[in-house]
């Protein structure tokens, strides 16, 4: 539609003289409109090999797996034609009603004036491309701090060298005490414990609890967590005040519990004054009672995307209540350990397979589909911002073209290539400052929307709109500088000689 349009002094005299031998503005349409369809079914069949190209590294890209076959044909099929005629009437259907409106009589004295709605439509357009391309760089860059800062941030646990093992089977739940017992044998083994959540992962199970003087109708819904000892020093979670757990399961055990610090805030308490006060719940009629012997520090137990809720840790009456084995390992001979790891398991376990995961892994894993929009967010800021180019250069070449002879009287007048350069750069710079003023409350409204799905995010800086601008800012002059200053050096007795 830029182009064409931009053209239309060229085929000002074709279309004059079509009408003129009785051409009706209905044939125009329909001519204007066919090479229109005939420059997208090209695009189409281009695409479709750029498609089959880039369709492995696409579902690398988003983790799926596309293909073409038999079943889905018929459907790609329809949708291309409905795409190419969607496209070729959209792109051609202005092109082609403000072309055929020339009045022959006009356009063969020389007189042709071009509207200014068709000045206004380019503009408009290339504005709207350059919306898109600087929200989408915005968007790359506020990602990708937030995507840095849920891996810089402290999440209150090590989750270095911690080898997770999940117990699936009956037989795996008896085996626990045993399996334990050996894993602690070993000198690259620090510290083993149980738990039935681990951390980056969601914890289920939860209950209504109240405080001394309190009520079921005042109760505070805390998330419960069954735990090992040395659970809490093994990932390393700071004790604000009290103890944790010890290995008289029979003292600790059912009605001994430990607190993080928004359940304790949640009662009402500090850290330090809620340790030995009790907390009850009723169920059925009768009442349970808990005392608190310590609380810990809060920590981000799932994602950056979930505020961190109250939580208990309570610590099992037997040991094969427990879901998952944690093992602190160290860093040294770490193939070695695992492979001990490994044996151990199967010594012990027949009718369970051996498999582990890396406690970090688990934690990243959390943000995979983060990590996914970030790449294609990416991937189509880029090529954007190619479209971009590749529009204004096309517009930039044909306005060279169209102001060759003022750029020759120009030189001859005494302007210099800066100056020539400066003079057909103003349009477009100040189409991408419109476009910048626009995309700016876009890009910030879009990132709060997707930030919201974080309790913890980043804030936005103002910095990275600028930076965005100046990119776009940046593409546009190069773009533009290039056709300019081939136009600005050109020897001016070229563009004078057939005057």
């Amino acid at each position: 539609m830029n182009l064409s349009t931009a053209k239309a002094t060229k085929r000002a005299a074709e279309i004059g003289i079509r009408k003129t031998m009785g051409a009706f503005r209905s044939s125009l349409i329909g001519q204007l409109m066919g090479e229109a369809m005939i420059i997208v079914m090209l695009s189409i069949l281009i695409s479709i090999v750029i498609v089959q190209l880039a369709l492995p590294l696409f579902n690398q890209l988003t983790d799926k797996t596309i293909s073409f076959n038999s079943a889905n044909t018929p459907y790609f099929i329809a949708m291309l034609v409905i795409i190419a005629l969607f496209t070729g009437l959209v792109a051609g259907s202005y092109p082609a009603f403000y072309l055929s409106s020339f009045q022959p009589a006009q356009v063969l004295k020389g007189k042709i004036k071009l509207g200014n709605s068709a000045g206004r439509l380019r503009q408009a357009l290339v504005v709207f491309q350059f919306v898109i391309a600087i929200v989408l760089v915005c968007g790359i860059f506020i990602i990708s701090r937030q995507l840095n800062y849920v891996i810089e941030k402290d999440l209150g646990f090590d989750s270095h060298a911690k080898i997770v093992l999940p117990i699936r089977t009956e037989e795996a739940h008896n085996q626990y005490a045993a399996l334990k017992r050996q894993l602690e044998s070993n000198s690259n083994i620090d510290v083993v414990s149980g738990s039935t959540y681990v951390p980056g992962s969601r914890i289920y199970s939860d209950m209504m609890f109240y405080s001394d003087g309190g009520s079921m109708d005042n109760a505070v819904d805390i998330l419960r967590n069954t735990v090992d000892t040395d659970y809490i020093e093994l990932l390393n979670i700071k004790l604000l005040a009290g103890r944790t757990f010890t290995d008289n399961r029979k003292m600790d055990s059912e009605t001994k519990v430990i607190l993080n610090r928004t359940s304790a805030e949640k009662f009402g308490f500090t850290p330090e004054k809620i340790v030995g006060q009790n907390l009850h719940f009723d169920w059925q009629g009768k009442k349970y009672d808990f005392e608190v012997i310590g609380v810990i520090e809060d920590y981000h137990q799932s994602s950056l995307h979930e505020a961190i809720k109250p939580t208990l840790f309570e610590m099992a009456d037997s040991t094969n209540r427990y879901d998952y084995i944690i093992a602190s390992v160290a860093t040294e001979n770490f193939e070695q350990t695992t492979e001990f790891v490994e044996q151990t398991w199967k010594s012990l376990i027949n009718d369970t397979p051996f498999e582990y995961s890396f406690l970090d892994d688990t934690i990243q894993k959390q943000y995979s589909s983060d990590r996914k929009i970030s790449k294609i967010v990416t991937s189509f800021g880029l090529i954007a911002m190619a479209i971009c180019g590749l529009g204004l250069y096309g517009l930039s070449s044909y306005m060279a073209e169209r102001r060759f002879k003022e750029i020759g009287i120009r030189k001859v007048m005494g302007a210099s290539v800066p100056q020539i350069v400066g003079m057909m750069s103003t349009e477009f710079i100040k189409l991408v400052l419109i476009a910048f003023i626009i995309a700016v409350p876009v890009a910030w409204y879009c990132m709060t929307k997707w930030l919201e799905g974080f309790s913890y995010k980043t804030p936005i800086e103002w910095f990275i709109f600028v930076l965005a601008g100046l990119i776009a800012l940046s593409i546009a002059m190069v773009t533009v500088s290039f056709e300019s200053i081939k136009s600005a050096m050109s020897n001016p007795v070229d563009s004078l000689r057939s005057e």
